[in-house]
């Protein structure tokens, strides 16, 4: 891993009335690194990351993604420069087949979009990358399956094949283990792990045990305020971060 800098938060604040979602964030993540991002429920970090994925505006601050500013891009174009967001309210096609969904995700990778969404159906320049990220995340057999029919976990392994299949070098994950049971939440943390030092990855999580298992470094958030940087096992012996959140669990 370099120190190479992907995603950079400068001084990101946005309030709605009187309640502050986020007050003066700075946060980095570097090339090959999962950075997660913890903090008790109502700390801000679904509004940071919608922030960084272009659905917020700031209201003051700076979004950088490989040095250059994106704060006031088009979400649709944060995509195209890099940044692709998953595990955030499912946008999954259910009634399409796996590889029909990632089949999409490539496409629209491409100028052309969802324009001629009967290409992703017949075009093999979409179904052999899309059947090569299901094999990725481990669900090469269920290619040819319904999502509808899917179980939970498969749903969010399909959600990270979409993910990949945009080839951005940034992505932002959204709770992977949400709903998950104790087995789907281990293959969910052996699929992570296999990605690491090939994308900078900003990682939202309540798993503690996945959070210490992946991360690099862990930001923690709280009331919309970053309280504490560092490796996990600085996170671990932090007396503020304890005290805040995770208290007697670790």
């Amino acid at each position: 891993m370099t120190d190479s800098i992907k995603l950079e938060l400068r001084g990101l604040r946005k309030s709605f009335g009187a309640v502050h979602a986020t007050r003066n964030v700075n946060l980095q993540v570097r090339e090959g690194e999962i950075h997660a991002l913890i903090g008790p429920n109502g700390a801000g970090k679904t509004t940071l990351l919608s922030q960084i994925s272009g659905e917020i505006t700031p209201d003051d601050g700076q979004i950088l993604l490989d040095g250059r500013d994106i704060t006031r891009v088009p979400a649709q174009r944060r995509a195209a420069a890099g940044l692709a967001r998953s595990f955030q309210i499912s946008q999954l096609y259910l009634d399409f087949t796996a590889e029909d969904n990632v089949a999409m995700a490539v496409q629209a990778r491409s100028r052309g979009g969802f324009n001629l969404w009967h290409n992703a159906w017949r075009d093999q320049r979409l179904r052999e990358p899309a059947y090569a990220e299901l094999v990725r995340v481990g669900l090469g057999e269920r290619a040819n399956v319904r999502v509808s029919d899917l179980a939970h976990g498969e749903k969010r392994q399909l959600e990270l094949a979409m993910a990949l299949a945009l080839r951005s070098p940034v992505l932002l994950l959204d709770e992977p283990m949400a709903g998950m049971g104790q087995e789907e939440s281990r293959r969910m943390t052996q699929l992570l792990t296999k990605l690491k030092g090939q994308y900078a990855i900003l990682l939202v999580e309540h798993d503690m045990d996945a959070v210490f298992a992946l991360a690099d470094r862990i930001t923690v958030l709280v009331y919309g305020e970053t309280i504490f940087t560092g490796t996990p096992g600085e996170v671990r012996q932090n007396a503020e971060v304890r005290a805040a959140y995770l208290g007697d669990e670790i």
